[in-house]
């Protein structure tokens, strides 16, 4: 019964199938237990965030990389397209400066 099967289908089974049933069970379980343990450490990660600034919080797709790949590349290009226009808006504040400084 603990592993939901009721008590009438138990009885109807053959050995292989209950077999398979309490298998089945225990891979859920694994699965639930996965599933808790990857939230709990993500929760850790985003408070150890606060706590520390250096401390990095992991992405979804660092977790299950296959279903979150069309995620993930699209935060990797607006990442990319970010550091362009910081780099750009760095390279024009030096320049105005240099030329500030030129004209002293």
């Amino acid at each position: 019964m603990d592993a939901g099967i009721k008590v009438q289908d138990f009885w109807n089974m053959s050995i292989p199938e209950v077999h398979d049933c309490i298998r089945s069970y225990g891979r859920r379980a694994k699965i639930k237990i996965l599933q808790q343990f990857i939230q709990a450490e993500s929760i850790a990660e985003h408070i150890g965030r606060y706590l520390n600034s250096e401390n990095k919080a992991r992405k979804p797709w660092d977790f299950y990389p296959e279903l979150f790949r069309e995620e993930r590349e699209q935060f990797e290009e607006s990442k990319q397209e970010e550091q362009v226009v910081t780099a750009a808006e760095n390279r024009r504040l030096y320049a105005a400066e240099f030329n500030r400084r030129r004209h002293q």
